[in-house]
């Protein structure tokens, strides 16, 4: 079949039919920005998280890397996102508590608060990461799921007219019924076509982001560690704590 059959299949399958291939190129422009768009997102967020990280376990000291930091411009990636918001935890409960003592059991509870809050905090850069990285991913989901239906429904549109005009012509003849029946399978073509992609995507972006996951959390496991390892120091000595 021809680019011009092809055309010609699309022009003349009715109203229902036209509007079948209508969804799937809405949904196949949809998938492929999504993808894309996902796509640079997430290589963006590892990119800079990769660079954060380095720089991280390159500082001294979480007080020499907070202003390091400063200097790095805008951030939007999480690991900078969770680092900026626990070391001000830190700064709040130092300049309300400025006698608290770590190392101290007199503050146990006030350091058992301290620890709720700081681990609320990753919780909630944590889910917030997730929300952004998911979103719009259910899309893919759905087009993977419907795309084939909506392939077939065209079919079976396209079948249903094509047995229609053999009834009115009364014939048929494989030469009469070919044509129309190869027309109505392009709808069945084309949702597979769409959903394709849309499931692979899927399974891939959520894969990245489940990666990117495993990253956050074995950052933010460093990075409890060399803080009690830095909060401890200042009473104690100790020496050993965590790279990412």
């Amino acid at each position: 079949m021809t680019f011009d059959d092809f055309v010609n299949a699309i022009l003349h399958g009715g109203i229902l039919t036209l509007t079948i291939f209508a969804m799937l190129a809405i949904l196949s422009v949809s998938t492929w920005a999504i993808i894309i768009g996902k796509y640079l997102q997430l290589k963006r967020e590892d990119k800079k998280n990769g660079a954060f990280v380095r720089a991280f376990n390159q500082a001294e000291s979480l007080e020499e890397f907070v202003e390091e930091n400063k200097k790095r411009g805008a951030i939007d990636y999480d690991l900078g996102i969770v680092y900026d918001e626990v070391m001000r935890v830190v700064e709040r409960f130092e300049s309300e508590y400025p006698d608290f003592n770590f190392a101290d059991p007199h503050y146990k509870m006030l350091k058992e608060d301290f620890e709720q809050i700081v681990n609320n905090t990753i919780e909630r850069v944590s889910l917030q990461m997730m929300e952004r990285r998911e979103n719009l991913l259910s899309i893919l989901a759905t087009t993977s799921n419907i795309a084939p239906f909506l392939g077939v429904l065209g079919t079976v549109i396209g079948i249903i007219n094509a047995f229609a005009a053999i009834g009115n012509m009364g014939s048929a003849d494989l030469s009469v019924v070919a044509p129309a029946i190869s027309e109505a399978l392009i709808a069945t073509a084309l949702g597979i076509f769409v959903a394709i992609p849309s499931s692979a995507a899927f399974n891939l972006i959520g894969y990245w982001v489940q990666l990117l996951g495993q990253k956050f959390e074995r950052f933010t496991t460093i990075l409890l560690n060399r803080l009690d390892f830095e909060l401890i120091k200042r009473y104690k000595n100790t020496e050993d704590f965590g790279k990412f």
